[in-house]
């Protein structure tokens, strides 16, 4: 019956932790993360801002009989434009590995870590530390569990703090290489820097529950044209959709899949006309609405 007892949860665990989606595996991986930062002046000294770039693959490369995928990141919501190269990855197990944009060889994550262990960051460049796994627990996706790991603060943390959180396979709640270029967040400034979505293997897996889009841009000269100020509809969608404004400004609609592979481009969309979408396949798909006062893009799921 003892023997029985420990079999059952080993089986447990193994259910528990083996069908998580590794993002660094999959060349289609995307992450997209906000920045928020004080950006105020002396009109309107309150504002702050906030930012998203997104990170990603783009091609392979084959060093010494290995492949590592080729990580970029810009500031495009569809991922095609103004790509910059932040190093490779490659995956050994449950380790990730990452090579920079000048060679060095580190360790990204280690998701066979337990409680007790430590990981080595350094902020800022300048100030090295090893910070403990103080707790491990999991966290179901889409139907999937995945392990989630929390790391103890650094010392000297008596007014900003690191928060930080690893998820197996998808990686820090601040973007896929904080861990390599960590950075501390003020406790007196509505500061952050947070993962909103993520998509791997054809599918999203992670999206922030305080974000309602996964690409969010406000700007000073934009604040007028947040978010909420287009409505989409309906979403999810079977065949078609709408665009409602709240200013008759739309230049340019573009509509892409999470690979930032274009689908549809309709030029001076008139509001309120049809887009019809019937022929795409299921899935999460990206829509930029495009005036000149900017662009901003919104997240559509087709059923």
């Amino acid at each position: 019956m003892k023997l029985t007892t420990i079999i059952l949860l080993l089986l447990t665990q193994t259910l528990l932790f083996s069908q998580s989606i590794c993002h660094f595996e999959n060349i289609d991986s995307r992450w997209n993360v906000a920045e928020t930062y004080p950006d105020g002046n002396q009109v309107n000294p309150n504002f702050v801002a906030t930012t998203t770039t997104v990170y990603g693959f783009q091609g392979d490369s084959l060093i010494s009989g290995e492949t590592w995928n080729k990580m970029y990141v810009t500031s495009d919501s569809l991922f095609q434009s103004n790509l910059n190269f932040v190093g490779m990855t490659r995956v050994e197990n449950d380790l990730v590995l990452f090579l920079d944009t000048v060679g060095q060889l580190d360790t990204l994550y280690d998701f066979s870590l337990n409680v007790g262990d430590s990981v080595l960051y350094n902020k800022n460049g300048n100030y090295p530390e090893w910070l403990d796994i103080i707790e491990i627990d999991s966290i179901q996706i889409n139907g999937d569990f995945y392990k989630r790991f929390y790391l103890d603060e650094p010392t000297m943390s008596a007014f900003d703090w690191l928060d930080e959180v690893w998820i197996e396979g998808i990686g820090s709640i601040h973007g896929p290489t904080f861990p390599r270029y960590p950075r501390k967040f003020s406790s007196e400034m509505p500061d952050s820097m947070l993962l909103t979505c993520s998509f791997s293997s054809g599918q999203e897996v992670w999206n922030h529950p305080n974000y309602d889009e996964c690409y969010v841009n406000i700007v000073l000269g934009l604040q007028s044209y947040k978010q909420s100020d287009f409505n989409v509809y309906p979403n999810p969608f079977e065949s078609e959709i709408y665009i409602q404004s709240k200013n008759d400004i739309i230049q340019e609609v573009t509509i892409t899949n999470h690979l930032g592979q274009e689908i549809r481009k309709i030029n001076d969309y008139s509001i309120n006309e049809i887009i019809y979408l019937g022929s795409l396949d299921s899935g999460v798909y990206f829509l930029r609405i495009k005036g000149d006062w900017g662009s901003i893009t919104k997240r559509i799921i087709k059923n």
